[in-house]
């Protein structure tokens, strides 16, 4: 199943059978207001490899985009919760997590949403 296809409705599988649309767990990094030692340090792919591991079969990183002033990395799987108490320990800890928020969705694109702010 590609990325395209996951955000955008319904799959189906082989033989016909409805997959139901994968829920999200999207996190904003700030790019531009932490410490410029933390930016030089820590480098994104070492972090995307934590979350990955934290995560194990409960999703995966589905890529990022990076902006002006922040980066936001997708994950997908079927339980957007799981999935955020999974990296939830991370998301506290790491350097580059810092004034990060987290934005779940339990559903296909147009489905409600709520934002966590990670503390750390």
């Amino acid at each position: 199943m590609n990325w395209l296809s996951r955000i955008i409705g319904k799959q189906h599988a082989a033989g016909g059978n409805y997959v139901p649309p994968q829920q999200a767990l999207f996190i904003r990094l700030d790019g531009e207001s932490l410490p410029r030692a933390i930016y030089e340090e820590y480098g994104l792919p070492g972090f995307e490899s934590q979350l990955e591991i934290a995560l194990g079969d409960l999703g995966e990183i589905d890529g990022h985009a990076i902006g002006a002033t922040d980066t936001i990395i997708y994950l997908y799987g079927p339980d957007a919760e799981a999935m955020y108490h999974a990296v939830e320990r991370i998301l506290k800890t790491h350097p580059l997590a810092q004034d990060a928020s987290v934005t779940i969705r339990k559903g296909p694109p147009g489905t409600a949403r709520h934002e966590i702010y990670t503390l750390n």
